[in-house]
């Protein structure tokens, strides 16, 4: 791409202003022949990796402290061509995953400037607040890449948020909690279980008053 004295940009040889060939020029030069491109490899479509986790959770429904006890990850990334690099992936997108659903949070104050602005206002997870995680994978080739493979990245940083919130909500779901947002901080998960026992409370006095209105 160049320009030169004004002229719309177009084709040329860096530093040979003459050269410059813009886009209608370069349309016209073509002619009946059209514009043409090779192709080196064609593929029939797109294929996905996929994955499931399951977690396995404490929580102290007095301080809303949660403590991840398990963490699962099962990924089909297709053939598996360096299972030291796959394993690496899966072990790094949990931990990722994990510290979105239990600490990250970014916090701006009233004038919208940023308040976490170091790894001390920032959380991030270290060894000491992770399980180890049992990872496996399945390896069904796909038939779109010549090698069957489907390629992995760090796909726990998907799934294993909705998958820690989702036990957390399991754990909790007797004492009528239905939802938490992330991060899955005490103070989230306390008021979630306060306002779980408030709408409790009400309900079980509404039931009560239609019992007296049907006994009366």
């Amino acid at each position: 791409m160049a320009a030169n004295g004004g002229r719309p940009a177009g084709l040329g040889v860096v530093g040979v202003p003459a050269s410059v060939l813009g886009w209608a020029e370069l349309a016209e030069a073509a002619g009946a022949a059209g514009l043409g491109a090779e192709v080196d490899l064609r593929l029939d479509g797109a294929s996905f990796s996929s994955g499931a986790h399951a977690s396995v959770v404490e929580v102290d429904v007095e301080t809303g402290a949660v403590r991840l006890r398990r963490h699962v990850a099962v990924d089909d990334c297709g053939t598996v061509l360096n299972p030291m690099v796959v394993a690496g992936q899966q072990h790094g997108g949990c931990a990722a995953g994990i510290g979105q659903a239990l600490f990250e949070a970014v916090a701006y104050d009233g004038e919208g400037n940023p308040r976490t602005t170091t790894f001390a206002d920032y959380l991030l997870p270290t060894a000491a607040e992770l399980p180890f995680f049992e990872t496996d994978t399945l390896g069904i080739p796909t038939h779109i890449a010549p090698n069957g493979a489907k390629g992995i990245g760090e796909n726990g940083a998907v799934v294993a948020p909705t998958s820690v919130q989702n036990a957390v909500v399991d754990a909790l779901s007797h004492l009528g909690v239905r939802h938490v947002d992330l991060p899955l901080t005490p103070e989230a998960v306390w008021a979630a279980l306060a306002a779980a026992s408030t709408a409790g409370d009400a309900a079980a006095a509404a039931r009560r008053s239609a019992q007296d209105v049907r006994r009366a």
